[in-house]
C-alpha cells in the first residue's frame, strides 16, 4: 500500500510541475500570476515529493507502521 500511496504522491508532483511551467510565450497560468502563489507553490510541491519519496523508501525498507 504505501509504494501505491508514494507512486500516487510523485505522480501529482510531476503534473503540479508540468501545470506550473510557462507556456511558448513565458506567462505562466492564470492562478500562478499572483504573489502569494510564487510563494506557496513551491512548497506544496516539495511536500508531495517529500511524501510520496518517504512512503517509498518506508515500503522498500520494510518498515512497519
Amino acid at each position: 500500500m504505501d509504494l501505491i500511496i508514494g507512486i500516487v504522491l510523485i505522480a501529482i508532483e510531476v503534473f503540479l510541475i508540468y501545470i506550473g511551467r510557462p507556456n511558448k510565450s513565458g506567462q505562466h497560468l492564470r492562478f500562478l500570476r499572483f504573489d502569494a502563489m510564487v510563494v506557496l507553490y513551491p512548497p506544496v510541491i516539495l511536500v508531495f515529493a517529500v511524501m510520496g519519496g518517504a512512503e517509498i523508501i518506508t515500503m522498500l525498507a520494510g518498515i512497519q507502521r
